[in-house]
């Protein structure tokens, strides 16, 4: 890793000793510079609560959703950059992934009805999905896949409602190539 590199991972400190949430790609006697991060308190007495995970497209109409009918919601993203921007204009966000139970406790959790896992990692979906319903066995979980085979997977694991990427687009192509074939079908007058 060179100096410049920032790559973001999620640890605890326990017993004197930093310890990854996830397996790191680095090789032994990699330099890390650690420095200590302290999410905000979540206020447990909003109701009706949101956790987004994820904060791309798909997070951010999401949140749209929640601004227009005054719906409260956190986030929790991976992406430094965009944690830091978020947070400069007022929202609740948490630098983390939802497959560590620390970073879902601090986004509200144990206060929330719904957990929108809005993310393209599947693994980390499904891990999260996992995670949370052993957690929170009464949460409402929507989670995001790519393929079929693993929405049917989020399903198994405890996730209510499956937005499938790969129906999404065979749906999209369906819907416009049959308007298209319609149009250019009827005969002209």
């Amino acid at each position: 890793m060179d100096s410049g590199s920032h790559d973001s991972v999620s640890a605890t400190y326990r017993n004197g000793r930093v310890e990854f949430d996830d397996g790191v790609p680095w090789a032994e006697g990699t330099r890390l510079v650690v420095s200590r991060g302290t999410p905000a308190e979540f206020d447990p007495s909003i109701s009706g609560h949101v956790i987004i995970v994820g904060f791309g497209l798909a997070g951010r109409c999401v949140a749209d959703l929640l601004d227009r009918t005054k719906l409260t919601y956190s986030i929790i993203e991976r992406n430094p950059v965009t944690v830091e921007t978020q947070k400069a204009l007022g929202r609740q966000i948490f630098l983390g992934g939802a497959a560590c139970a620390e970073t879902l406790v601090a986004a509200g959790l144990n206060a929330a009805d719904i957990l929108a896992l809005t993310i393209p990692d599947e693994a980390a979906v499904l891990k999260s999905i996992e995670l949370a319903r052993r957690l929170r066995p009464d949460i409402h979980i929507i989670a995001r896949t790519n393929y079929s085979s693993q929405g049917m997977r989020a399903t198994q694991l405890g996730a209510n409602v499956v937005i499938k990427a790969e129906q999404a687009v065979a749906f999209q192509f369906y819907d416009r190539l049959s308007g298209y074939l319609r149009r250019i079908a009827q005969p002209a007058k």
